[in-house]
């Protein structure tokens, strides 16, 4: 949101990796505005981005093949069920939601 409540009609830039870092600095402000820990948000924030690092594309594009490509990365490397769990649950439970389409925006 910009200052003054207004919200822009127009996509804030046609970069994807630029919108997908927009997208994220807006949902961490939607934490913090709703009150959640610092620590909750640090931690959260960490595994979001190594998960979209991991995937290599924008998280609009992410398919179901890439995140298993990740997961079993991440078994190869020896990290725990519970790790990769972790990695799966940012995509499955919705927390980087973004929308397409000519007035494109983050939610």
């Amino acid at each position: 949101m910009l200052e003054g409540g207004a919200v822009p009609r127009e996509p804030l830039t046609s970069d994807p990796w630029e919108f997908q870092a927009e997208c994220v600095e807006a949902f961490i402000a939607s934490w913090q505005a709703r009150g959640f820990s610092p620590v909750t948000i640090d931690n959260d924030m960490g595994l979001l981005e190594r998960t979209l690092r991991a995937l290599g594309r924008p998280a609009w594009e992410v398919t179901p093949e890439d995140i298993d490509r990740v997961v079993g990365e991440l078994a190869m490397a020896g990290r725990t069920t519970a790790t990769r769990r972790e990695y799966v649950q940012i995509f499955s439970g919705g927390v980087l939601r973004v929308h397409e389409g000519p007035d494109r925006h983050c939610s």
